[in-house]
């Protein structure tokens, strides 16, 4: 059945006009349709993914997530997941590369991040979504297609089998029209013999409509009144301040028309026609207007565009002085720039690949003189790092230190070294300052309540020893070497029984080191005899306990410690000696680091001959 639709254009001004009664109108009123609903989507730009950074991917996968219909970001996702492919290959092959550089080999390298499984997490649920949507369309679909065929069917009863007066067979009809108007989508493969089947029936009634005048009257006046309420609704869209808006509108009431206001009488449907067709062109005009606000708007992004541009590039160019906290400001604005970029709308077409390759080049320009200002940055914080570690050494050797006045001239002096040493790796520094700063407040505790641990017990243990001094000066040794060096053992066992002394007393020690060594020097021995004999002395007071095994191990150890003790004591005695490269070599205190120096050496070949000799201890001779 032919109408007055001949001429009819739709919102981009293609014709539309096609004869309702044949299946190409049928499929094209369902792909208008269709057409329609995908104008009114809302439209996605889609974005350099390729040029942003894990992290920015990430957030833009979840954006789209969050803010559109799964089924409108397929292209989106695709193209952000094609691109953090390329990105990890690239990283992993980078690492690699450098991995091997370094001397590592290929098999055993392993390349992880955390940014795959953050991506993983976005992307299964975004699939975890589509196959929802699909189940649910396709049970929308299979429910619209049984919707579909009860209204063929019902259509088909209408006029093979009239059973209503005209109104009611009318509003019936009507009813119908309105019903198949608002059913959906149908399953593809349904679709063009469900179309067929639906305008083979809808002609059968126009024909049996033109045999029933007062149908057709009835028919004539409901399809005017639809015609006069599009008409109206097309005079309110001239004045419609969104144009593209009254475009897509527009679009739907020229579907409108064709399925639902046709037809009308003869004398009316030429005027009716004209008076929406006018109007139609009216709002096709506003095109212009609508063209010109985009052009406008895409000077003004190319314009800001470039001043992002410039600005990325002037800080870039200011780079080459800055500090650390300079670059966080740097690399903070940059991103700020970088996201106000992206945001802003399109350009033109003949500007858009240059803008973008502008862009990429600055912010490439931008990243290759950070990357390259902390790679020497981290070069130069694993150096301070090392420095530092030396330093919380020497403070670690001395707070435990009784020798109070040298100590705290090393701890101070370390301390301002400390301060003048640069930036540390950033997962270094709080804990290597916490450490060191502990350390060092260890010893000044130590060195505040120095004068606390002078107690009465230390003071008792120093009278005894005053008091066995005097007596020990007294006595008469035996001629007979042998006992005479068991009386001195045992004077000294006696001696080291009594326990330690204030430490501002501790002279009374080498008090009595220089009677004891007085009188073995009057025995004429040796000191390998001397420690012989303190050997063998310990060796049968082994054998003569039930535990002589354990008292040997134990003897081992401390000896052990004590070559330990007195290397880390010459050694830190050494680099105390470094610190006083400019001093007077006469310097009592210098001489006094010397001093010490030989007699902790001394001590320590003693050490190491007894150890020796405590090895070969058989305790079973």
């Amino acid at each position: 059945m032919n109408t007055d639709m001949d001429n009819l254009h739709n919102a981009d001004g293609e014709n539309l006009s096609k004869p309702i009664s044949t299946s190409n109108s049928e499929n094209e009123s369902y792909k208008t349709q269709e057409s329609n609903n995908n104008e009114n989507e809302t439209k996605i730009s889609l974005k350099d993914y390729e040029n942003f950074s894990f992290d920015v991917l990430i957030d833009e996968a979840k954006n789209l997530l969050s803010k559109h219909p799964v089924q409108d970001i397929r292209e989106h996702f695709n193209q952000i997941k094609e691109a953090f492919k390329k990105k990890l290959e690239a990283e992993e092959a980078s690492k690699k590369k450098a991995f091997i550089e370094e001397g590592g080999n290929e098999i055993d390298f392993r390349y992880e991040t955390s940014y795959r499984e953050k991506f993983n997490i976005v992307y299964n649920d975004y699939k975890n979504q589509l196959a929802i949507y699909h189940k649910q369309n396709e049970k929308k679909e299979s429910d619209n297609l049984t919707e579909r065929l009860a209204i063929i069917d019902e259509l088909k009863a209408l006029y093979q089998e009239p059973s209503d007066s005209s109104a009611g067979m009318f509003k019936k009809f009507r009813e119908l029209k309105t019903r198949w108007h608002n059913a959906g989508r149908i399953p593809s493969k349904d679709a063009e013999n469900i179309f067929k089947n639906y305008f083979f029936h809808l002609d059968n009634f126009y024909t049996y409509l033109d045999m029933n005048k007062e149908l057709q009257t009835l028919d004539y006046a409901h399809n005017l009144e639809v015609r006069y309420s599009i008409i109206k609704r097309a005079e309110e869209l001239i004045n419609e301040p969104n144009v593209q808006k009254a475009l897509n509108e527009l679009q739907y009431l020229h579907r409108l028309w064709k399925e639902e206001a046709v037809p009308v009488q003869e004398d009316l449907r030429e005027p009716t026609w004209q008076q929406f067709k006018e109007l139609t062109n009216k709002i096709h005009d506003r095109k212009s207007e609508l063209n010109e606000r985009i052009k406008k708007e895409q000077i003004e992004n190319l314009e800001r565009k470039v001043e992002i541009i410039a600005r990325i590039n002037e800080i870039t160019a200011k780079s080459s002085s800055k500090s650390h906290g300079d670059w966080q400001k740097s690399i903070a604005e940059v991103n700020a720039l970088r996201e106000n970029f992206i945001s802003l709308g399109r350009v033109s077409k003949d500007k858009n690949a240059k803008t973008w390759d502008d862009f990429k080049e600055a912010t490439r320009a931008f990243n290759h003189v950070k990357n390259d200002f902390y790679k020497n940055l981290k070069t130069e914080q694993q150096v301070n790092l090392e420095k530092k570690l030396a330093l919380l050494e020497i403070a670690k050797e001395h707070a435990e230190s009784t020798d109070w006045n040298h100590s705290v001239s090393v701890i101070k002096k370390i301390q301002n070294d400390w301060k003048h040493i640069g930036h540390v790796p950033r997962k270094n520094s709080d804990k290597i300052w916490k450490e060191f700063k502990e350390t060092c407040n260890k010893f000044f505790d130590r060195y505040k309540k120095r004068h606390e641990h002078d107690n009465e017990e230390l003071e008792n243990n120093y009278a005894k020893k005053v008091y066995f001094i005097s007596e020990f000066k007294k006595i008469t040794i035996s001629d007979d070497k042998e006992i005479a060096l068991k009386e001195l053992q045992d004077y000294k066992n006696q001696w080291n029984g009594i326990g330690k002394v204030p430490a501002d007393k501790a002279d009374v020690n080498q008090e009595f080191n220089t009677v004891y060594n007085s009188f073995l020097s009057n025995l004429n021995l040796s000191k390998s005899e001397i420690n012989d004999y303190e050997v063998q002395a310990f060796v049968n007071k082994v054998k003569s306990q039930g535990n002589g095994g354990n008292l040997l191990d134990e003897e081992i150890k401390k000896t052990r410690k004590v070559i330990d003790d007195l290397e880390k004591e010459i050694n830190q005695l050494d680099n105390n000696v470094h610190f006083f490269s400019n001093a007077d070599k006469n310097s009592p205190l210098l001489k006094d680091v010397y001093k010490q120096i030989d007699e902790k050496r001394k001590k320590l070949t003693e050490a190491e001959i007894k150890l020796k000799a405590l090895f070969n201890v058989d305790l079973n001779d």
